[in-house]
């Protein structure tokens, strides 16, 4: 009962707060969008010099270098660089977030990271000119409101376009935070489906089609892949991973990134931010490191450098931004403070031995919520020593006016800067986007969730699947026989008509096919008092990864009645160990179709997956393996690379 009035009292405030907020953003946004509308300059005109066509971005009416796309890259900048108020360039390392119809609980997560969506003000008001967005959106709905925002870029007194970016929004279903599924794209299975499938050509080719959707509406940097290793099973963002293989993440997320933005950027190029450098997965009890509880990363397998691996293919090919994570590397550093602020991870490793020349983007909120190591300082002594440590930019912040003052007081040189804003503006260029920010809202249908875009995705759906046992006494349970009597929990039973008789209850069938979603419980200690930790502890799961007697009992009530195909998903291990013994067949997906699944269980293609990360066999092998070793759990039921074929 204490539990049910916590969580109600939660779910009242996150109201409440999220009410007020709306109430003050209605009544502020008139009053700003009246003033922007005065204030804005003239739309740019398109003009003629020595027969070359151009776009007059500062209004100015003469050809300036950053406008003429003839010239370098490099020069452009420092044309750019060289009119440039300090305002201005503050303006460009901060990297808000937009909403772009939310949901509630986007909208309750949205204004709980501080964020109270006032469009043009922030770009007029603070020349902020990158942009995340959240929501549940339509493709046309994404490049309207983009398309739009860009309009009122250019006519501030530069002209500089908008880059907006985007966490992952093709897969077929949403595998936790930070994960989208939006219907109007192409449907893919999730990071660790794509791990499973083994197939890095598969990875290249999903780039590819992502790319071409994302820069169709106007997205033109992902904020993915993670290249953070899936060593820790409790860990809760293992969904976003490809798995606990260093080597295999590595040529993955190489593989995604020449995908996505091609070996070297141009108008045809999406941006790759991987994330989360050096990688986040070995946090200490699997706890989240977006809550204070998990704020720490340990390595008590001396096991750093593994998570190092996966990253510096990117780099050797091109990289040009990259995420830390939130946490603090324990005793790995000369001071245990979060990446963020930490110089031997940012600067000493990063810059000076891995050899990353490209753009350091926070983790969203560091400086304002989430600085682990660095809670005693002020905001403004964060933004010093982050800056200090190699950031360039800020995820989640919008508020340059703390690094303007830094810059004011000469505690930090505008040359530096001018450092990161440099790598900052090189992208910009090399993307075409001072040329063509907009996007053809009218062709936008025939450019995405295209025919052979769709075909691709389920493609990589089938691949995707990891038969895990297929036992029955002298035969095997599956591929079922079409016509089969077949009662289905979990699943839409209409994908099932295609291939079998479906029955009314368990005990008229000759098989139960059973579905068992990840484990995501939230359940995680939050360890603050603070809204937005309190809202992330309902959605970040606990330790736990073993099914409830309830789920069992029914597993087992099943078994009894008719052979039993169970279906887990798998974007968090799970302890299979009494599963597997229940169940008839038993398989492990990563986000599908129930179409695709149906297909495979009829027998219309022969799964071909391989575990991504092994199979614990109980939470007991679980609480002793070591955060930061892959697959060093006691007697897995299932190890790494397990998987069966017809």
């Amino acid at each position: 009962m204490k539990r049910f009035f916590k969580y109600a009292g939660i779910a009242i405030l996150t109201v409440l707060v999220v009410t007020a907020l709306w109430v003050v953003n209605l009544l502020m946004q008139p009053y700003d969008n009246i003033r922007i509308y005065v204030s804005k300059g003239p739309e740019p005109e398109v003009l003629i010099s020595d027969d070359f066509t151009y776009r007059d971005l500062n209004k100015n009416q003469q050809l300036d270098i950053y406008e003429d796309v003839r010239q370098p890259a490099v020069l452009r900048l420092d044309n750019l660089l060289g009119q440039m108020t300090l305002e201005e360039k503050v303006g460009q390392m901060m990297h808000p977030a937009i909403t772009i119809k939310p949901d509630f609980a986007l909208l309750a997560f949205h204004f709980a990271m501080g964020r109270v969506d006032i469009d043009a003000a922030e770009i007029f008001d603070k020349h902020i000119s990158h942009f995340n967005f959240y929501g549940a959106p339509t493709p046309l709905e994404i490049a309207e409101k983009l398309n739009r925002l860009q309009k009122i870029a250019a006519r501030t007194r530069l002209g500089i376009p908008l880059t907006i970016s985007s966490d992952p929004l093709h897969e077929a279903a949403s595998g936790g935070i930070a994960a989208f599924s939006v219907k109007g794209f192409s449907g893919w299975p999730s990071q660790l489906g794509f791990a499973a499938a083994r197939d890095i050509d598969l990875v290249k080719r999903f780039g590819e089609i992502a790319s071409a959707e994302y820069r169709a509406v106007g997205l033109r940097t992902a904020l993915h892949p993670m290249a953070d290793l899936a060593t820790e099973p409790r860990w809760a963002r293992n969904f976003g991973t490809f798995g606990s293989n260093a080597q295999l993440s590595a040529e993955m997320t190489n593989a995604y990134m020449l995908g996505f933005q091609g070996t070297t950027l141009t108008d045809k190029s999406v941006m790759t931010m991987v994330k989360h450098f050096p990688g986040g997965g070995p946090q200490e009890f699997g706890l989240d490191a977006h809550l204070p509880s998990g704020k720490r990363q340990v390595y008590p397998g001396d096991n750093f450098d593994y998570h190092v691996e996966p990253f510096k293919k990117a780099i050797d090919n091109g990289l040009r931004v990259i995420m830390p994570y939130y946490g603090i590397p324990i005793d790995q550093t000369d001071e245990n403070v979060a990446m963020g602020f930490n110089k031997m991870i940012l600067t000493d490793l990063l810059r000076d031995e891995l050899g990353f020349a490209g753009v350091v983007c926070t983790d969203w909120g560091i400086v304002s919520s989430r600085a682990w190591g660095a809670e005693g300082m002020s905001v403004r002594e964060r933004y010093k020593k982050s800056i200090d440590a190699g950031v360039d930019q800020y995820g989640g912040e919008n508020d340059p006016a703390h690094i303007i003052d830094l810059v004011r007081s000469g505690e930090l040189s505008e040359a530096r800067i001018d450092q990161s804003v440099r790598r900052i503006l090189l992208n910009k260029f090399e993307l075409g986007l001072f040329e063509q920010s907009l996007v053809d809202e009218d062709a936008i249908p025939a450019l995405i969730r295209t025919p052979q875009y769709l075909a691709a995705g389920l493609e990589a759906q089938r691949k995707s699947i990891v038969l895990l046992n297929n036992k029955m006494a002298d035969t095997v349970a599956l591929p079922l026989a079409e016509g089969t009597k077949i009662f289905v929990d979990g699943l839409d039973a209409d994908q099932a008509k295609r291939y079998g008789t479906l029955v009314d209850s368990a005990d008229q069938a000759d098989v139960v096919v059973l579905y068992l979603p990840t484990i995501f419980n939230g359940n995680q200690a939050p360890g603050s008092d603070e809204l937005m930790d309190q809202f992330l502890s309902t959605i970040l799961p606990d330790d736990n990864l073993a099914f409830s007697a309830a789920v069992l009992d029914k597993a087992k009530v099943y078994s009894e009645n008719a052979r039993l195909i169970t279906v887990v998903d798998l974007n968090r291990p799970a302890i299979l160990t009494e599963l597997n013994q229940l169940s008839d067949g038993l398989i492990g997906t990563f986000g599908v179709y129930d179409s695709v699944l149906f297909e495979m269980i009829f027998g219309q293609f022969s799964p071909q997956g391989k575990l991504p990360f092994e199979i614990p066999s109980s939470m007991a092998a679980v609480m002793a393996q070591k955060e930061d070793l892959p697959d060093d759990s006691v007697a897995p039921t299932f190890i790494f690379g397990h998987g069966l074929s017809y």
